[in-house]
């Protein structure tokens, strides 16, 4: 068995295209959820309401339904990945496992509302993933790739990212990445 590095795994992260809300999550949102809890269907459920991303986006933080790195600590989506939960949603239903590995992947990334890949929660809690993790931020590479990392510090020519999911520091070259995350880098280590 081979295992990969850390470098070929982050490698293969930034590769995967980042899950954006507007076209990969609210589909999903707007087909299994909107019946019950939406301004469209003027029901909220639970208190909760998918397609106001000024109401969703309050429950987008460390202590919310949607934990920004943290899908196993998200109550949203563990009531939609469980078919056994107690409150399973959608109550007459399952999503696919496709559907269900893209809001993996959505929460993983931070749980972005906009498709800059933005923080969507207030900057004072910085979407940790995890406490002692350093806050999720994102960074491109030079192709354009985005991944959702927190910076550890600066080693020689690389910059060190914690993943938030697994929470193992990952050295990634300085030279790969563009410009603005550079500096970020750089203004990180400070």
């Amino acid at each position: 068995m081979m295992l990969r590095s850390p470098l070929a795994i982050l490698l293969s992260t930034l590769s995967a295209a980042a899950v954006d809300f507007k076209k990969d999550i609210a589909p999903i949102l707007e087909k299994n959820c909107y019946e019950c809890h939406s301004e469209q269907a003027k029901k909220k459920k639970a208190g909760y309401v998918f397609d106001d991303l000024e109401t969703l986006k309050l429950d987008i933080n460390p202590k919310g339904a949607i934990v920004p790195g943290n899908p196993a600590e998200s109550h949203f989506f563990i009531v939609v990945a469980d078919p056994n939960h107690e409150a399973h949603m959608p109550p007459d239903g399952n999503l696919s496992s496709a559907e269900i590995e893209k809001l993996r992947a959505w929460i993983t990334e931070g749980a972005a509302l906009d498709g800059a890949g933005g923080r969507m929660t207030p900057v004072s809690s910085a979407g940790k993933a995890k406490p002692g993790l350093p806050p999720i931020m994102t960074w491109v590479n030079f192709e354009g790739k985005k991944i959702k990392a927190g910076f550890v510090r600066l080693e020689g020519d690389n910059v060190i990212l914690r993943m938030p999911a697994t929470g193992q520091e990952v050295p990634y070259p300085m030279s790969k990445l563009d410009t603005t995350s550079q500096q970020q880098a750089k203004d990180s280590a400070q």
